[in-house]
């Protein structure tokens, strides 16, 4: 015996409205349906009640569109003044934090130094492709400005020599005995001076 399918619940509202007055006709008609329950009168009142909140909706959607699109050039416009205000405040008060407050604008809090630096950790070293040289690396330190790399040859007692700087979080160091053992660690550089040493990590020169 066939069943009925209807997959309402993911038809779109004006496919559905379609499809209900496609039903509606087909019904009205049929002589192998005489008695609709419910009646084909409510299935159309009810059809032609969705099509008009649909409509409603649409209209409503429409004019919400057009009225965002009005708040929002408004928005745009008002940036515009209070930033040119503000540069003209900034500028006639000579930078004076009173004046400024005076005029209805806030004032940006100078940076909080940062103070001493810690020591770089995560330091990774690696052997590059080529012979006798080594890429290092680490976990970049907030504040720092540059950072400082020293190496050692080993030994009961390392002495230890600046072979490097960077401005970055890696570099790459050179002028090693391939097969010799290395150590490496690294400082970082900022305002309030240089911070400690990271550990110290070994790499066998290639």
């Amino acid at each position: 015996m066939s069943v009925t399918t209807l997959g309402l619940s993911t038809m779109p509202i004006p496919e559905k409205i379609q499809f209900a007055r496609r039903v509606a006709e087909a019904l009205s008609t049929n002589p192998n349906f005489p008695s609709p329950s419910p009646a084909i009168g409510s299935l159309e009142n009810k059809t032609a009640s969705l099509e008009l909140g649909y409509n409603d909706a649409q209209a409503a959607r429409q004019t919400a569109k057009m009225k965002t699109s009005v708040q929002d050039d408004g928005s745009a416009e008002l940036d515009s003044v209070l930033t040119l205000l503000a540069l003209y405040v900034e500028n006639a008060s000579g930078g004076d934090k009173a004046k400024i407050e005076s005029a209805g604008f806030n004032v940006k809090n100078p940076p909080a130094p940062i103070g001493t630096l810690p020591a770089p950790v995560d330091v990774q070293v690696a052997p590059s492709e080529h012979l006798g040289t080594a890429d290092v690396a680490w976990k970049p330190v907030r504040g720092a400005r540059a950072y400082a790399i020293e190496r050692a040859t080993d030994a009961p007692e390392l002495e230890w020599g600046v072979i490097g700087t960077s401005t970055r979080k890696e570099a790459s160091l050179n002028s090693m005995q391939s097969g010799r053992k290395y150590w490496f660690r690294v400082a970082a550089i900022g305002a309030a001076g240089q911070s400690a040493y990271s550990d110290p990590v070994p790499l066998f020169a290639p």
